[in-house]
């Protein structure tokens, strides 16, 4: 890692688990670089947080620059509040018509957070069961607003007050066949009836129990490590998770769980992550770190600190025509290849499906013209 690398991750480590910041690395800092990889990681707020542990003495950063920096902050804390505020006008809206939902990332990975409104917030996602799916976009009609023609493979389209919602009929897509088979098994066994709750703002809203959130989110780590990049802010939600629910996980049935997803070592290297680069206290149920695990965690930290959260920091898809898509295919090839250590059983199965998936969107728009 290059210097102003070292000194983000100083920042985020006294940000959350209170390290010391040592303030001499900072005197030469330079801060438009720190600040770049804090919006290419989607971490600003984190950083801040951690700059207001310096002495003014060594901030070589202007009052105008500052002022601008806490204006963002701000934005930040509003949004944030905005899409608390949503997601229990969503729920209210659910069960008052019989519709049980999950609520999972965003805001409920963030109350784990030293302050909840300063992580970057992104889409409010929820899932419900397949059956309810239909029903429940027509309650996202009632309260916003829904895009019919974005269903995705998993998941539909609304927008309630401004907030961009992603109502979801599967919990994810999985591209070896077997894998997404056991995802949508392991979460049959828990929804509805084994899910947990977590407060917001004095609402119980329903969340993943600790054993399979804690599996979901390694997988949804996984899939934006080929699929789009991974970043910091996705891997600090499971340094928090780990930091507050590592005492709640039934680690047999995780052993198992990540065994039939064919994550084990994936989960090995991002908390290896956690612990050697964002100061995680190693969780006691977690054995020391092979040197084979610490080499893989290095070269997946030059790649997140290179490509950054969606690939903002490398390339950006676009969808203009058939050369663009050939551009994009390439970019996750690529990547599958060179971070195959990750997750062999994804990553060899991502060039497949992605392309099959390329002419099933074809052929679907074919017919929809015809």
């Amino acid at each position: 890692m290059n210097q102003s690398q070292k000194l983000l991750f100083l920042l985020l480590r006294a940000t959350l688990f209170e390290e010391k910041i040592d303030a001499s690395k900072f005197v030469e800092a330079d801060w438009k670089q720190i600040f770049n990889l804090s919006d290419i990681q989607t971490v600003s707020s984190l950083v801040l947080d951690g700059i207001g542990m310096l002495p003014h003495s060594v901030l070589q950063i202007t009052f105008d620059k500052k002022m601008m920096l806490f204006a963002k902050m701000q934005r930040m804390e509003q949004m944030n509040t905005i899409h608390r505020c949503a997601i229990v006008k969503i729920d209210k809206a659910l069960k008052a018509e019989g519709i049980q939902a999950v609520f999972m990332k965003g805001q409920t990975v963030a109350l784990r957070y030293p302050n909840p409104l300063h992580r970057t917030p992104g889409d409010i996602d929820f899932v419900v069961a397949l059956k309810d799916f239909e029903r429940t976009m027509a309650v996202m009609e009632k309260i916003g607003k829904v895009d019919h023609g974005l269903v995705h493979e998993h998941h539909g389209m609304a927008w309630v007050d401004g907030v961009t919602v992603e109502p979801h009929y599967k919990v994810h897509n999985y591209q070896r066949p077997s894998t997404d088979q056991a995802m949508q098994e392991m979460f049959s066994s828990v929804f509805p009836t084994e899910l947990s709750s977590a407060d917001i703002d004095g609402y119980e809203v329903p969340v993943f129990p600790p054993t399979f959130e804690s599996v979901f989110l390694i997988s949804h780590m996984v899939n934006h490590v080929y699929e789009e990049g991974l970043g910091l802010r996705q891997v600090i939600d499971y340094a928090m998770f780990l930091h507050h629910c590592a005492d709640k996980i039934d680690w047999m049935l995780h052993h198992e769980w990540l065994y039939r997803m064919r994550m084990e070592r994936a989960w090995r290297i991002f908390t290896c992550i956690c612990v050697d680069y964002l100061g995680l206290p190693l969780p006691s149920q977690v054995e020391p770190f092979s040197y084979n695990e610490r080499k893989w965690a290095a070269v997946l930290v030059e790649d997140i600190m290179r490509v950054g959260n969606f690939g903002r920091g490398e390339y950006v898809f676009q969808h203009q025509g058939m050369m663009d898509a050939w551009k994009n295919y390439c970019w996750v090839a690529k990547r599958c290849i060179r971070l195959e250590f990750v997750c062999p059983s994804e990553a060899r199965w991502w060039m497949i499906s992605k392309l099959k998936r390329f002419f099933l969107k074809k052929k679907i728009e074919k017919e929809k013209k015809g």
